[in-house]
């Protein structure tokens, strides 16, 4: 299932190699990249997105992602965390899908798609800026990155306050409106977060366990 690659695989290979990061001399940044900005409702009784509808599923997984990464970041508050959405790229995402739906959509992007694709080369810059940028610092500790010129502030983070060390931003390099700060907030006072890393760390424990259970 997509959530596999999208949430538990990226998650696990974070929360691994974390504790080298965390002894970095100096930058100690993870960028991941999905769909940051792109928060929505997440399904509490189907955290694994088995039924979660096509147009939902996004969301869903997009808010656990971050949500973790406010986790992690709580256990390592020295390291920046930032989730990236990329904007529209030509890759070979869905390359193997099938379906009538999969085709048009295929045929309508071979059409529509150069108007609207940012250059890969591009995109390379906005991630390695992402990455190597002051402007995405870490909650404590230092190791900020390339310093900022001018005036340039901090990015907002995921709680609203600028340089807080969780970072939701998409193509343009800029953080999460408004409205996703209400509803990660709203998820956080009914205790989502602490729930889906319960249940990570349940589905980790089963996979490495060879539990069945």
């Amino acid at each position: 299932m997509a959530s596999v690659l999208a949430y538990y695989s990226r998650t696990r290979f974070i929360a691994n190699l974390l504790p080298q990061l965390q002894k970095a001399p100096s930058l100690r940044r993870v960028v991941t990249v999905f769909a940051g900005t792109k928060e929505g409702k997440i399904d509490m009784n189907d955290l694994q997105a088995w039924k979660v509808s096509m147009l939902s599923a996004r969301g869903h997984v997009t808010s656990m992602i971050t949500l973790t990464l406010e986790t992690l970041a709580k256990k390592a508050p020295e390291v920046s965390f930032v989730h990236a959405f990329p904007g529209s790229v030509k890759t070979n995402l869905g390359r193997d899908a099938k379906g009538v739906l999969i085709t048009v959509a295929k045929v309508v992007l071979t059409v529509i798609g150069p108007m609207f694709y940012i250059p890969i080369e591009e995109v390379g810059q906005r991630h390695l800026f992402l990455a190597t940028s002051a402007r995405y610092p870490p909650g404590t500790g230092g190791a900020s990155g390339v310093p900022l010129e001018g005036e340039a502030l901090a990015a907002r983070g995921t709680d609203g306050k600028n340089g807080s060390g969780v970072y939701a931003v998409g193509s343009d390099g800029e953080s999460a409106d408004v409205k996703v700060e209400r509803l990660l907030a709203s998820m956080r006072k009914e205790g989502i977060p602490e729930k889906v890393w319960s249940h990570t760390e349940g589905i980790f424990e089963r996979v490495t366990t060879g539990s069945v259970a």
